[in-house]
């Protein structure tokens, strides 16, 4: 009776353990520019398409590159393994393959994205080095990425937004107050 409760209690410690490393070493990453030139009202920014990012970290050494996907204008880090990429090549292909490309994705956006400072901003003819880069990081799944619930499960990731503020219009960077 005893090792069975010296194995339950050591499953019961390790399945969290296992979701919290699993958990530092993969990554979902949404990077956001927001464009005050491109206000309506009632909103204060809007979304820029053909945007393209080098983003740095505090010592300004190059860290990855993203660019807009068109025509939807979402924003993606692209890997620089061109058999990675942003895995968007794969969408219509069978869906091992995008999630074996995705867990490598993923594994290389954890290694970088808790490091951005700034980015360089290209869009249309603007263009804005040194644009300060507020990080947002959460990593709130991995206690309870083992609940088989369909609002809950699946392989537990830190999450990443990269939010950038410009004014494409003026062509200079936005202290943006969020």
């Amino acid at each position: 009776m005893s090792k069975i409760l010296l194995v339950a209690v050591v499953v019961t410690a390790l399945v969290p353990l296992w979701g919290y490393w699993y958990s530092i070493h993969h990554a979902n990453l949404t990077l956001i520019v927001d464009d005050y030139a491109l206000k309506s009202s009632p909103q204060r920014y809007g979304r820029p398409h053909n945007v393209s990012l080098l983003l740095r970290d505090a010592s300004n050494a190059q860290l990855a590159i993203a660019r807009s996907v068109e025509p939807l204008g979402y924003i993606l880090a692209v890997h620089p393994d061109p058999a990675i990429g942003n895995c968007e090549h794969l969408n219509q292909a069978a869906q091992g393959e995008y999630a074996a490309c995705y867990e490598r994705y993923s594994e290389w956006v954890a290694t970088w994205a808790s490091l951005v400072r700034s980015a360089d901003v290209s869009v249309g003819g603007c263009e804005i080095r040194g644009v300060p880069v507020l990080v947002s990081r959460s990593n709130s799944e991995w206690p309870v990425w083992w609940v088989p619930l369909r609002h809950i499960g699946g392989l537990p990731r830190q999450y990443f937004t990269l939010a950038i503020a410009i004014d494409s219009g003026a062509c200079v960077a936005v202290t943006d107050s969020r």
